[in-house]
């Protein structure tokens, strides 16, 4: 009995320690065993090379010109507007900095018109008046605020409370380090400001690729360099265009009055003045009705009686038929006004050489005046 006693137990242990390598198997590999393969490589894809880029020089993201339509800012990029001394428009320009705001010292808008001449065009103050504009951002002082340097003559008016600067998010800026904002450069051009008809046909922007039209470009200055946007390789030179309807006013004509006798010639005793207003080369013509007896309308004088005289004018007899011309002629145009929102002409004189026999009485006779602005 005593031997079977103890071969229980070493039948208890061989179970266990079968047991335990069978988990072994099953499991994996027992510690006891060692590696059973040699490890020769591996890879670890967990990290990244971080590296950011930032700009010495400021950069244009894009740009827009516009119209006000109550309120809705319509783009008018290489379209014509319409100049009535209401219709607002503005510039508006998303620029960026890797270097602060602060150093954005100035952003400049030049506009001119081209004269006809893309190649030969640019911005010239000495041109003056009404074909040239600049429109500047000034962020020198500390307050940051807007100027008008060209035109000077009140061809346009800033609207200072709609020129605005937003802040806004660069997409491919470094989060950290980009600068962005949106500003807004807006103005109302006046009467006079110089029509532009463009080449015919208005091409896609940007560049200068459309003749008679107004050009424009838009440089932003880092003066810590100094650095400009344009040396920028990023941007280049920001440029593009946009036309002008013609607009064409007699404002005020004035009322010729003559008295005279049978057989003598008598003129107005002092000179009417007229203002008109055109935005391009322009022509002014009058023609003149026969003179018809206000109560007798039987009696008449010849229009041919009737001379006059102002502007390029010397003193000119009508004829019957044509018309007279105190600026340009049939097919020819006054060269248009450089400044001013009116041209006055303070010389026109009227006079008629009073036929013998001519009956007693007051007599009129109308007047068709001709503005006609060249597009």
């Amino acid at each position: 009995m005593t031997g079977k006693k103890e071969i229980l137990p070493i039948i208890l242990v061989a179970m266990l320690f079968i047991s335990f390598l069978s988990s072994a198997f099953v499991m994996g590999p027992f510690v006891l065993f060692g590696n059973s393969a040699d490890i020769t490589d591996e890879e670890n894809s967990a990290t990244t090379l971080n590296v950011t880029v930032l700009q010495l020089q400021p950069r244009v993201n894009w740009y827009d010109f516009q119209y006000n339509n109550s309120g809705t800012w319509e783009s008018k990029l290489n379209q014509q507007i319409d100049v009535d001394n209401s219709n607002e428009y503005r510039f508006i320009v998303n620029i960026s900095s890797d270097q602060g705001w602060d150093d954005i010292e100035y952003v400049w808008i030049n506009a001119w018109h081209d004269l006809g001449d893309d190649n030969g065009s640019y911005y010239n103050e000495t041109a003056g008046g009404n074909i040239n504009l600049n429109l500047t951002y000034e962020n020198d002082s500390g307050t940051a605020f807007w100027n008008m340097s060209f035109p000077t003559a009140g061809e346009v008016t800033l609207v200072p409370g709609d020129c605005t600067e937003t802040n806004e998010t660069d997409p491919e800026g470094s989060p950290g380090n980009t600068y962005c904002r949106n500003l807004t450069f807006a103005f109302i051009p006046s009467y006079q400001f110089r029509n532009a008809a463009g080449d015919g046909s208005w091409d896609d922007g940007p560049g200068f690729n459309d003749t008679w039209s107004w050009n424009f470009n838009i440089t932003v200055v880092d003066l810590e360099g100094p650095y400009y946007s344009w040396d920028n390789p990023i941007i280049g030179n920001t440029t593009d265009e946009f036309g002008v309807f013609s607009y064409t006013d007699l404002i005020s004509v004035g009322w010729p009055v003559i008295s005279g006798n049978p057989d003598t010639f008598a003129d107005n005793d002092s000179f009417i003045t007229m203002e008109t207003r055109s935005n391009g080369n322009y022509s002014l013509s009058v023609n003149v009705t026969n003179l018809t007896h206000k109560a007798n309308p039987s009696y008449t004088i010849a229009n041919t009686t009737i001379w006059t005289e102002g502007g390029d004018l010397s003193q000119a007899q009508f004829d019957g038929s044509s018309e007279q011309w105190y600026y340009g002629g049939a097919a020819s145009y006054h060269a248009a006004e450089n400044d001013g929102t009116i041209v006055t002409t303070n010389d026109i004189g009227w006079a008629v050489s009073i036929p013998l026999g001519a009956h007693a009485g007051d007599y009129n006779a109308t007047i068709y005046y001709h503005l006609y602005t060249q597009t």
